[in-house]
């Protein structure tokens, strides 16, 4: 009998389903490619009878539709943050749509350090994000043109290697966590022992999202200061999509088509294997020549430059488990072509020549499936970087080149096997949900900059989180992480962080977090030893570890067709145990690394912003204040602190007809100040102050959108032609400064970018 029932109603089951099968819809945005929650899709049918029925997203963006005919229907939404979708579709299975977002933007949906992903508005921590269309309207060609014009983030330039440094919130870039789809970046080189940002590949970015402060909870060390989180493009919604790019751009006035100058080609290939697989192919040439400045035609102030990025990606995605497999690829080239030397009438003129030559692959794999009541979010990367120097002799006349001494041959390498693993939303409870997480980074490196032998370093940490809901306006969100380090000894680190809906247009964050600074292989094993370097590394080193309380208030407002955000933000940090350059007084001591210093940095932020349909202003002001450690001495008279301010500006407008929008990107640097001791004749010390001078950056874009998927960007960057600062800092190969001038940029130049979108019909 059971068996009959079971089979009866096995039959029905079969029949019913073939009545009303089920197909998926889902809705993303067509800038980020997130899902949109909470849009309301009304579905109605073409044919007699009429019927119509209407559902709401979840939060995947996804609503299941129950086909009871083969005809097409009329699908129309709408959701308050992106313009209304109306059009008659034959429904497919697994079928998406794509909302624009309209000009007032309340649930900009962020995924750094979120349990998933939420909305900018409903998040404990205030996360500024830069997505893709901005970027094109930049016409930027590396990352630090994108974020040259944002608040709280300066950026420095090492002349000897051809790299750039970066700070946020005063506090140096080695304590910024710089993660590429949320995988750590490796490759922490060079004096400044942080990531050179320009190393990677801007044409596949589609968002990038930036939180300042300690995020030590989340991402462990290295995450003093705050988090970039670069996310690339992982999804299209046609059948094949392809973007042809070509950016061309003058070097101050140099330019020739193929040496002198910018030359960025680029292409992008996403195609839909089905509703289940996407695969995606890019390259992308970045050849940089170099800039003569006060020069020579060989040795240039400014290296040139050769980049090479390639990658692939193979995503599986359905209602179950989404999963994706991810390669970059990296080549850089600068060439450091020396001064001609012909002062030997019997021989050839030659130079003394070098080449810096970094590889970088990164492969990750990611996934994110349910386990019980919530998500489980694994990513697992194997990361290899090398960094070689070659130093040459090139005989001028016969082009020959013969390597120099062993000695003057560098190489360092890094390979690096992370993993994160998070279970998100799996513990529910009225008033709250939580994530519980593992993470483990075995780094080992070697090369001859570094103590002999390779070096290794194992982290391993395990971390909680509770987001808990008091009545409907009240977010707290306590964390703790503990972890075990093979090298040094890993401080607990706690964080609390709160939101407060003070109104529905308003909103409260306060938080506090500890944040730790891992010591770096480098500085642990560091030995440097020629004709001018004599350094050597610290095996002693501890961890650096700080305290940070931060405020921000915001409020929104609309009013018809105008979006107004306000924002007014605080920070503190105070940063023990800091990790700097030591060397010892006597003849022909090496310079090593201890933790000898204290440093603090707090600072003030207010920002606005103003949309309509076609303009967008954005104006803010920022001062911050770093900490003098001379003040603590009873012989000195300094101030405790020494303050910057910063200003930008940026406003676009669109004319709708057309397709034309003009922008400009503002920023004005304040001057920045630091006090050092001097030795006198007589003997005593006494406090010198070291000063270097603001500097203003304007770029002005015009971006013309003319159909059928061609767009072109042009514009002037640097239009204030601004390429250094005075600078009285004490001078060596290292310290971005030559004859009392900072370098800031090589001039004004001129660009024009063309882009070019091939799509075919949706998947």
């Amino acid at each position: 009998m059971r068996i009959t029932l079971i089979t009866f109603l096995t039959i029905n089951c079969l029949n019913i389903s073939s009545v009303f099968a089920q197909q998926k819809l889902k809705v993303l945005d067509s800038e980020s490619s997130m899902p949109v929650e909470g849009a309301t899709i009304v579905v109605s049918t073409t044919s007699a009878p009429a019927r119509s029925s209407m559902l709401i997203s979840d939060s995947k963006g996804v609503v299941s539709i129950s086909e009871t005919t083969k005809s097409s229907y009329i699908i129309s939404i709408n959701h308050i943050n992106y313009k209304p979708f109306a059009d008659t579709l034959q429904l497919e299975s697994n079928q998406t749509i794509t909302l624009q977002p309209t000009v007032v933007q309340l649930n900009e949906l962020v995924v750094t350090g979120q349990y998933e992903p939420q909305s900018v508005r409903n998040t404990v921590y205030k996360v500024r994000t830069i997505n893709k269309g901005r970027i094109e309207k930049q016409g930027a060609t590396n990352l630090q043109h994108v974020l040259n014009n944002e608040l709280n983030i300066r950026f420095s330039r090492d002349n000897a290697t051809g790299t750039s440094g970066m700070s946020l919130q005063g506090i140096s870039g080695q304590n910024v966590k710089v993660l590429l789809d949320g995988i750590p970046l490796t490759g922490r080189s060079g004096t400044a022992n942080e990531i050179d940002i320009n190393q990677i590949n801007v044409s596949t970015i589609e968002k990038i999202e930036i939180v300042e402060g300690p995020m030590s909870v989340n991402y462990g060390a290295d995450a003093l200061a705050g988090v970039i989180n670069i996310i690339t493009k992982k999804h299209a919604p046609h059948k094949l999509t392809a973007n042809l790019q070509l950016h061309e751009e003058t070097v101050g006035s140099e330019y020739s088509l193929f040496s002198e100058g910018i030359h960025t080609p680029a292409i992008d290939l996403g195609y839909n294997i089905n509703s289940s697989w996407y695969t995606q192919l890019y390259a992308r040439i970045n050849k940089f020549g170099g800039w003569t400045g006060d020069g020579t035609e060989r040795d240039k102030s400014w290296y040139p430059k050769n980049q090479y990025f390639t990658g692939a990606l193979a995503r599986f995605s359905n209602d179950d488990l989404d999963i994706f497999y991810k390669v970059d690829y990296l080549n850089e080239l600068l060439e450091n072509l020396g001064p001609v030397n012909d002062n030997n009438p019997l021989k050839d003129a030659f130079a003394l020549d070098e080449e810096y030559e970094a590889n970088r692959w990164i492969h990750q794999l990611q996934a994110e499936f349910a386990v019980g009541k919530g998500l489980f979010n694994s990513a697992v990367s194997y990361s290899d970087y090398k960094r070689s120097t070659y130093q040459f002799i090139k005989n001028l006349v016969t082009d020959d080149e013969d390597m120099t001494s062993a000695d003057e041959q560098d190489e360092i390498y890094y390979k690096t096997f992370f993993t994160r693993n998070t279970w998100n939303n799996g513990l529910k409870w009225q008033w709250g949900t939580s994530q519980l997480g593992m993470d483990m980074n075995y780094e080992f490196a070697g090369g001859t900059t570094l103590n002999e032998g390779e070096k290794s370093l194992k982290d391993i940490g395990l971390f909680a989180s509770a987001e808990l809901v008091v009545g409907k306006s009240l977010k707290i969100r306590p964390g703790i992480r503990y972890a075990y380090n093979s090298v040094y000894e890993a401080p607990v680190t706690p964080s609390l962080n709160l939101r407060y809906g003070i109104s529905s247009n308003t909103t409260l964050r306060l938080g506090y977090g500890r944040g730790f600074r891992a010591p770096s292989l480098r500085e642990l094993y560091h030995e440097f030893i020629d004709a001018n370097h004599n350094i050597l590394g610290n095996e002693d080193l501890e961890a650096e570890h700080s305290n940070n309380l931060n405020m921000d208030i915001n409020h929104i407002l609309t009013s018809g067709k105008n979006f107004f955000n306000l924002s007014l933000s605080a920070f503190f940090n105070d940063i023990d145990n800091r990790i700097t350059y030591f060397t010892p007084s006597g003849i022909n001591q090496p310079t090593t690394y201890t933790n000898i210093s204290r440093y603090k940095t707090l600072g003030l932020q207010w920002q606005g912003q103003w949309k309509t349909k076609s303009l967008l202003v954005n104006l803010g002001y920022n001062h911050t204040g770093r900490y003098q450690s001379l003040n603590e001495l009873s012989d000195t008279d300094v101030p405790q602190f020494l303050y910057s301010p910063e200003l930008n500006a940026n406003v676009s407008y669109s004319f709708e007809k057309p397709g034309i929008t003009l922008a400009c990107f503002y920023k004005y640097t304040g001057k920045r100040e630091n006090y050092t001791l001097t030795t006198q004749d007589d003997g005593t010390t006494k406090p010198e102050l070291l000063k270097m001078d603001g500097f203003q950056w304007l770029d002005f874009t015009v971006n013309k959108d003319f159909g059928k998927g061609l767009t072109a960007t042009t514009g002037v960057r640097n239009a204030l032609d601004i390429t250094s600062v005075n600078n009285n800092y004490p001078t060596d190969a290292h310290n971005s400064s030559a004859n009392g001038q900072s370098p800031v940029s090589y001039g004004r130049s001129y660009f024009l970018q063309l882009n070019y979108t091939i799509k075919t019909n949706d998947k």
